[in-house]
């Protein structure tokens, strides 16, 4: 039986989720345990895939200068094939399953006007897409899946 998250494995998660990149002796000064007993912590946490990872989080002078969000409708019994020929465009950074009119959402990254808008005519080429419409984001307001 998995072991529920207890106080401080919520404090080690909300530390590396601010710096994930903060030594175990540090980590552990911050939640008060010895650094072995935080380093049991995290690979538990690794092993029930509570941590599934660690991520670098890019400054606005890597990013990726234009980006946008695709809603794609799909033929019925297609979305799997859709999903994978997605994953193969590098442009294509994620795709979540949506409800509604849309069936999913694939949001793609250029440096140029026209790198997307090559990669818009590729995705609405793919097989299995009934229809597609699309957004460019111009501007992020706030994102409480990064660190500021």
């Amino acid at each position: 039986m998995k072991r529920q998250l207890d106080d401080i494995d919520r404090r080690l998660i909300a530390r590396l989720q601010q710096d994930a990149r903060l030594p175990t002796a540090a980590l552990a000064r911050d939640v008060g345990l010895s650094r072995s007993a935080v380093q049991e912590r995290l690979e538990r946490l690794q092993k029930n895939q509570i941590i599934r990872g660690y991520s670098v989080i890019l400054g606005e002078e890597a990013r990726p200068r234009l980006l946008a969000e695709v809603m794609i409708q799909v033929e019925p019994q297609k979305s799997a094939g859709v999903v994978g020929a997605l994953q193969k465009i590098p442009g294509c950074i994620r795709c979540l399953a949506i409800s509604g009119e849309f069936d999913l959402i694939a949001e793609i990254c250029a440096d140029t006007p026209e790198e997307l808008d090559q990669m818009l005519d590729r995705i609405g080429t793919l097989g299995g897409i009934k229809r597609t419409s699309s957004s460019i984001i111009l501007s992020t307001k706030f994102d409480r899946r990064q660190s500021p």
